[in-house]
């Protein structure tokens, strides 16, 4: 290689760095938020911290679950689906799946929980049940925090893997 062709490849990495920091970079990091916090949704927790129990497995109502009248385990109370439903799914799963990137530029990422979503609803339902605030109609009741979005080691961790991938694949080409 010559060295108006090193030059020449120089400029070139540097143009693609520049491009990977100020554009890439915000977009790739909102895709590996977005990917992680919806796996802690499914996963019910924060990173591997469970969230606390929901009172309908707890202590379900009655006219919820199901006596079982025949066979082996008689008079055993059989859980229903509303009582074996993943923490924060719901019937219809529509948090885990309203968490998206809203904007991704300037060196800055900003994830929300869709409000499209609850059209049934004005409240911000998402952060209602992320930061654990003031939720129902009149006195209403405090819900318990279960985070979902937000800052965690495991997430910064994620994020570098995949940028020092993306590095990796500029440099090596």
């Amino acid at each position: 290689m010559t060295p108006e062709e090193f030059q020449k490849k120089l400029k070139g990495l540097e143009t693609e760095f520049k491009d990977l920091f100020q554009a890439a970079a915000p977009r790739i990091i909102g895709v590996v938020a977005v990917r992680e916090f919806k796996k802690n949704f499914q996963d019910g927790g924060f990173f591997g911290e469970r969230w606390k129990e929901v009172k309908r497995r707890s202590n379900p109502p009655e006219y919820k679950s199901k006596t079982i009248t025949r066979g082996k385990q008689k008079g055993e109370v059989r859980k229903t689906a509303w009582m074996r439903r993943k923490i924060l799914t719901g019937a219809t799963g529509d948090l885990g799946r309203s968490i998206k990137v809203k904007s991704a530029s300037n060196g800055q990422v900003i994830i929300w929980t869709d409000p499209v979503k609850f059209t049934h609803s004005k409240e911000p339902y998402g952060r209602v049940h992320n930061e654990g605030l003031r939720a129902g109609r009149g006195a209403g009741f405090t819900m318990p925090q279960r985070q979902f979005i937000g800052d965690h080691p495991k997430l910064r961790e994620a994020i570098i893997t995949e940028l020092d991938r993306k590095l990796h694949e500029i440099i090596n080409k």
